[in-house]
């Protein structure tokens, strides 16, 4: 299956009025307000550099929006890694230009040394439009049909069920596309993702290590249906699996609950994954401070990207 290649950019534009009040008769007539240098050009929408788009339907029938930032130069012998990013629309920005900084300065510190960093694609798995976040495409893209119905009231309305289709997407039909445009490495392969989509990482993890080599989970929703991940996670063979958990501090600012349910959870994985043979730099688990679930994963991309390049 082929990409459609179509064009989008985001753009900015401002409009400045200036309006001055006629002197009453007889009055002083005010100064004449400060002048400013105009804007100049036409306002254009901008795009990130060497980053493309296409358009792509899965065997299922259901449309994507795929954005590709390609590192600068020729790629390496063995093709590039691939950094695959969910929820996209969101999180392609932050996680693009976090690996061109890197790409730009591919000298990174690991274990007291510096390594080079490996040239990697920054793939986005998005959804049509604009909107950041889309909960009922992602909810049923990222969540696997619920063992205990009652799960589905803290979904508030949006339905699960398409979790292991969309894996099968993400490896079956969007990785050979992208290596018929691309040099790709198929053993240098990432999967990002935030929330339900930390939560699919987790899943894809449990039920294909193998599909990737590296799994980057940002603040992940353990807690969806009586924290089955755990259970799912229990008998993992992890093989040459590494995965990166992060999580804030303080998931929910101001609900105290909230926030213990999320880390608690994550605590649960990380002794649950230890127990599996992830350990190590084969488990990488950070929570993060000053930060919510929400800005989470704008500050965990950077260590993401480079995650994804190590050696």
């Amino acid at each position: 299956m082929m990409f459609a290649r179509c064009r989008r950019v985001a753009g900015l534009s401002a409009v400045v009025a200036l309006t001055a009040l006629a002197p009453a008769h007889g009055a002083q007539a005010p100064s004449s307000p400060p002048s400013y240098p105009a804007l100049a050009g036409s306002g254009q929408p901008v795009a990130l550099a060497r980053t493309h788009e296409f358009t792509m339907r899965s065997r299922a029938g259901r449309d994507y929006r795929l954005f590709v930032a390609v590192p600068p130069g020729e790629p390496p012998a063995q093709g590039y890694g691939v950094m695959t990013v969910l929820d996209a629309n969101a999180y392609f920005g932050v996680a693009a230009q976090a690996m061109g900084l890197i790409q730009q300065f591919p000298r990174i510190p690991e274990k007291g040394a510096l390594v080079d960093a490996y040239p990697t694609l920054v793939v986005g798995v998005a959804y049509p439009g604009d909107e950041p976040i889309q909960g009922e495409r992602r909810t049923w893209d990222f969540v696997p049909a619920a063992r205990n119905p009652a799960s589905l009231e803290r979904l508030r309305g949006p339905q699960p069920g398409g979790a292991d289709a969309f894996s099968d997407f993400l490896v079956r039909e969007l990785r050979p596309a992208l290596a018929a445009q691309y040099a790709i490495h198929p053993e240098r392969q990432t999967l990002v993702g935030h929330s339900l989509g930390g939560y699919f990482v987790l899943h894809q993890l449990a039920r294909d290590p193998a599909a990737f080599q590296r799994y980057v989970s940002i603040s992940p929703a353990v807690w969806w249906d009586d924290s089955r991940i755990l259970q799912d996670l229990a008998t993992l063979a992890p093989g040459r699996a590494l995965l990166l958990l992060a999580m804030a501090q303080q998931e929910w600012p101001g609900f105290a609950d909230g926030s213990a349910e999320m880390l608690n959870g994550a605590r649960a994985l990380h002794d649950v994954l230890r127990k599996q043979g992830l350990a190590g730099d084969a488990l990488r688990y950070v929570e993060v401070p000053l930060e919510d679930h929400m800005t989470t994963p704008f500050s965990v991309m950077p260590s993401a990207a480079r995650f994804a390049t190590l050696p």
